[in-house]
């Protein structure tokens, strides 16, 4: 296998469209790079340095009524008992 530095004499050339859609193609590649490169690499402006929000502070209000006495417990009633038999298998 040979290296060569020139690409031979019988290779074709490339349409001169085609070269033009890619120095356009690269050329649009590479201001896009830049573009992220310098939005990802900047600091935005600082605009405002302090946020002030009005606060009203109130006194808090006491409960008109009182809490009720709790709930007297709910008693557990036992389930019904099931008798099921067994099933019969007939081989």
């Amino acid at each position: 296998m040979l290296l060569r530095s020139s690409p031979p004499s019988n290779m074709p050339k490339m349409r001169r469209s085609w070269r033009v859609k890619l120095i356009i193609l690269g050329v649009l590649a590479a201001g896009y790079g830049a573009f992220m490169w310098h939005m990802m690499h900047s600091k935005p402006p600082v605009i405002m340095q302090r946020v002030l929000i009005p606060v009203e502070v109130v006194k808090k209000k006491e409960q008109a009524e009182p809490k009720g006495p709790p709930a007297p417990p709910i008693p557990l009633i036992q389930p019904p008992q099931v008798d099921i038999p067994a099933p019969v298998i007939k081989r």
